[in-house]
């Protein structure tokens, strides 16, 4: 895994601790600065794009908690971790919730600074694979939506072009009024195919059922009851119920509102 922390600030009053650590994250394959004087680390992390920050708390010019509330201001991606002597005084629990990433306590050997530098490291790595992958995700889902239109589309054409044109020829032939309102339905679910409607209906009133979905249907073309109960094979009554619990669904029992001039308003 290649490194995501690459450039690392030490910041302590103590400048043993600070050749220490320079030397030893150095040798690591890290580049490393340091500075005794943590009043100067947020001018020198606003000249330069360090990754991380390891920083003592106790300090005689500014607290490290101070410091770190500085670097959190700064708006970068800055990983810190504190180190500190006194622990009686600092908790673990304290300074993550101040928004360090990690903690250390002073005296610690150099073994267990870089065990926590490379657990930052992998955490930073997997946010970035998983940030990358979303965007894959979206890129994925928007090309998957294109191919649905494109695919719905196709199938209107289709319909449009080689299916219509048949039930056209039928409707002139000679044939009784039965099969003619069969075909009428035939062609209305034809078009209905090629058309948003019912498909959107459905999708955005997911409480709406199958059979309320094509009485809205027949409702929106401008069906009575008696035409609509004659076309799905039910009774007036049926048909009635269902465009009661549409308007009920629709939430339009309270409004005086037709139902079919709804339908036809509403946009998909």
């Amino acid at each position: 895994m290649n490194k995501i922390i690459k450039k690392i600030l030490v910041v302590d009053d103590e400048q043993s601790i600070c050749s220490m650590l320079t030397k030893f994250l150095r040798s690591s394959g890290y580049y490393c600065d340091s500075t005794t004087d943590p009043v100067k680390a947020p001018e020198i992390l606003k000249s330069d794009s360090f990754d991380l920050v390891i920083s003592d708390i106790k300090m005689a010019a500014i607290d490290g908690m101070q410091l770190l509330s500085q670097i959190i201001e700064l708006g970068r991606e800055i990983d810190t971790i504190m180190m500190t002597g006194h622990t009686n005084t600092y908790t673990y629990s304290d300074i993550i919730r101040a928004g360090a990433a990690d903690f250390i306590a002073k005296p610690f050997q150099l073994g267990e600074i870089k065990a926590k530098i490379e657990r930052i490291d992998r955490e930073r790595y997997m946010q970035r694979e998983l940030r990358e992958l979303n965007v894959a995700m979206a890129v994925l889902l928007q090309r998957a939506g294109k191919e649905k239109d494109d695919l719905h589309a196709d199938i209107a054409l289709n319909v449009k072009e080689s299916v219509l044109p048949y039930v056209e020829m039928l409707k002139k032939g000679r044939i009784d009024e039965e099969y003619q309102e069969y075909v009428a339905v035939l062609e209305k679910n034809l078009l209905e195919l090629c058309s948003p409607f019912l498909r959107n209906l459905s999708h955005k009133n997911a409480n709406i059922s199958s059979m309320e979905a094509q009485v809205a249907n027949f409702v929106k073309a401008g069906k009575t009851n008696k035409e609509i109960a004659s076309l799905l094979g039910v009774s007036i009554n049926t048909v009635m119920t269902h465009r009661y619990r549409l308007r009920s669904k629709l939430e339009l029992n309270q409004k005086k509102v037709n139902l079919r001039s709804y339908l036809i308003s509403i946009e998909f």
